[in-house]
């Protein structure tokens, strides 16, 4: 077993690094995650993160920050602590002769061993600092998240006339000649055998030399499931280079922090419970909040002791009437109690959620049709916890269980995360005319284009069903409104994330809001800037400036007429000069974008949802 003593920001562990990604180091070193099963805490209390609410969502008991550096003096149990790895891909090969081995998952760094073969460059055997192996450049990708080294013997002993012996066969790679391309890189053997790797990336071309999926999932240390056989279809596995991106996708989980007492409760008493809520739970007998300690807590601390119960009693029952949190429920049941708490005064500044909700009306008279409420979240906290992890496509149909048993060989009870704090803009739509507007003909029409695609893309393994102009309109009006509030208040585009609350194929939960915000790992988060434009005087401003640049995009009339662009030809009317942001800011990786339903279209002026705003 390998261990990073190399500089690896742990945020980076949740993405884009994390179980499973291939990480490229300095000096041709390449080396792959290992499962959470390896990673060792000497103490991890000083690593927990306390987020009830998605602990329960995904099903564990605890959630961990990665490992970090500790310097001795100031925690020394937890001062040696490294993120263990392996040395993955397995086929290396020496950068000056082009010999070639396979060398183990947890070896070191491996040398050449200076074979003398009859063509091309040769190492001299005698000097006794060899050059040192670099990791071959392809891998074999299955769609079910295994992976596993190209398989270079069978490749150019396949047809070739020779039998390949692992005892007395050496391979050997060379580069160059007439072509930079593919056919550029070969494989020859001792034995008389060569091929180029060109015809290996066309589809089926494992499949033609009898390679099937051997289930490898080197970051547990599986080179091959016997017991768990992969049954992919052969052509189905694809060829790729280490490097790519679509070789590891990281699958994501993040929860807003909210308070769940009731809105008359004191700010002391609800400190007090969020503090000592998980140690009072714990001491229930017969399923009863035990009203000693809490008259303990309540007298040491100087509050009504009746006030202390009933809030202890509230958050235990969740007095708020939201279905229950599981494992099953889907993103958009957990995210409906965010949205009832950001569409009303909620939390203080003694929590880690602070907002301040505005009914429209205290804003200008030109915006007023078209929402309902402005939100200002002064204070939030945000944690992300890394769940599992896909290949070749961004999103899986696997459920959240099979996707955990991917990250370690037995049973865990925890899973890495980070947490991070900011604070935001929520700003809540008029519903009754959301849906009025969605019911006109023209909208439909042309949200059936998108939903063409979107029926044939990825994004259907989660979320099956027929897409909404509604949630349509609520991301694009969020990509508009960060691009224009990156001009204004000084934050990066980057720097500014998106929450759509809105179902993409459904409407159980009645949720028509947005909420943009910035967080960061400092524990201050921001220093108020993005609220502070979301006061009224200022927000008006901000929306008429992006819907009135929205109106032109310097690559029109080319992508207001699209009928589909981006990736998976799942957006309309959006491109990089217009609506697209950076991939760090969109929960759908800048897809389902239209400014069309935004702002209308040349044929259908009216069709838009602000199409009027202006007159």
């Amino acid at each position: 077993m390998s261990y990073l003593k190399k500089p690896l920001r742990r945020s980076a562990l949740i993405g884009p690094w994390g179980v499973g990604a291939i990480v490229p180091f300095p000096n041709d070193e390449s080396l792959m995650i290992a499962g959470l099963d390896m990673w060792q805490y000497s103490d991890a209390k000083p690593f927990l993160i306390k987020d009830e609410r998605l602990q329960k969502r995904l099903g564990v008991q605890e959630l961990r920050w990665p490992p970090d550096f500790r310097d001795r003096d100031s925690d020394p149990e937890n001062c040696n602590l490294t993120i263990p790895a392996v040395r993955f891909p397995r086929w290396q090969y020496c950068p000056f002769c082009g010999s070639m081995r396979k060398v183990g998952l947890y070896s070191g760094p491996a040398t050449c061993d200076a074979y003398q073969f009859k063509h091309g460059r040769k190492c001299n055997p005698d000097n006794k600092r060899q050059h040192r192996l670099i990791p071959e450049r392809f891998v074999v990708v299955c769609p079910e998240g295994h992976i596993d080294d190209f398989p270079v013997a069978e490749w150019i002993h396949h047809d070739s006339g020779f039998e390949y012996n692992p005892e007395t066969c050496k391979i050997r790679r060379s580069t160059g000649g007439t072509s930079a391309a593919l056919t550029g890189v070969r494989y020859e053997c001792t034995c008389g055998a060569n091929r180029s790797i060109a015809s290996a990336i066309r589809k089926g071309a494992l499949a033609r030399i009898g390679y099937t999926c051997k289930g490898g999932m080197p970051w547990l240390g599986i080179l091959e499931n016997n017991d768990k056989p992969c049954d992919v279809d052969p052509k189905e596995l694809k060829v790729l280079q280490r490097g790519a991106t679509n070789v590891w996708f990281a699958d994501t989980i993040s929860s807003i922090y909210i308070p769940t007492l009731e809105d008359d409760t004191t700010r002391v008493i609800t400190a007090l419970v969020e503090k000592t809520f998980n140690y009072v739970n714990s001491s229930r007998l017969d399923g009863e909040i035990p009203r000693d300690i809490v008259n303990v807590i309540a007298c040491t601390n100087g509050v009504d002791p009746d006030e202390l119960y009933k809030a202890f009693v509230d958050k235990a029952n969740n007095v708020d009437g939201l279905p229950e949190v599981t494992e099953t429920m889907t993103e958009d049941e957990f995210r409906l109690a965010e949205y009832k708490m950001l569409i009303k005064n909620s939390g203080g500044d003694a929590q880690d959620f602070h907002a301040e909700n505005h009914p429209i009306g205290e804003y200008h008279s030109r915006i007023q049709p078209y929402f309902k409420s402005v939100t200002l979240v002064k204070k939030l906290r945000e944690t992300r916890a890394f769940v599992g992890f896909t290949r070749l496509e961004p999103s899986s149909s696997k459920n959240l269980k099979k996707e955990k048993e991917m990250l370690r060989t037995g049973n865990g009870n925890w899973l890495p995360a980070i947490e991070v704090f900011g604070e935001g803009i929520f700003i809540e739509f008029d519903s009754d005319r959301l849906s009025e507007w969605a019911a006109k003909e023209k909208v439909k029409s042309r949200i059936s284009t998108m939903n063409n695609a979107y029926q044939n893309s990825f994004l259907m393994k989660k979320n099956p069903g027929d897409l909404r102009p509604e949630f349509v309109l609520l991301h694009t009006f969020a990509h508009l409104l960060i691009n224009q509030l990156s001009y204004e208040c000084g934050y990066g585009s980057s720097s500014i994330r998106e929450r759509i609350y809105c179902e993409r194929t459904g409407d159980k939960g009645k949720m028509c809001g947005i909420l943009l915000y910035t967080a960061s790992g400092d524990s201050e988060g921001s220093l108020g800037g993005l609220v502070r434009q979301g006061e009224k005087g200022r927000l008006e401003d901000t929306i008429l400036a992006a819907l009135k640049n929205a109106e032109w995009c310097s690559a029109d009339p080319i992508c207001i007429e699209s009928n589909g662009q981006g990736p998976e030809s799942c957006n309309l009317a959006a491109c990089h000069n217009c609506t697209l942001l950076p991939e760090t800011c969109c929960e759908v990786g800048n897809r389902l974008l239209d400014r069309g339903v935004v702002i209308g279209t040349i044929e259908n002026h009216n069709m838009g949802y602000f199409s009027d705003i202006g007159e």
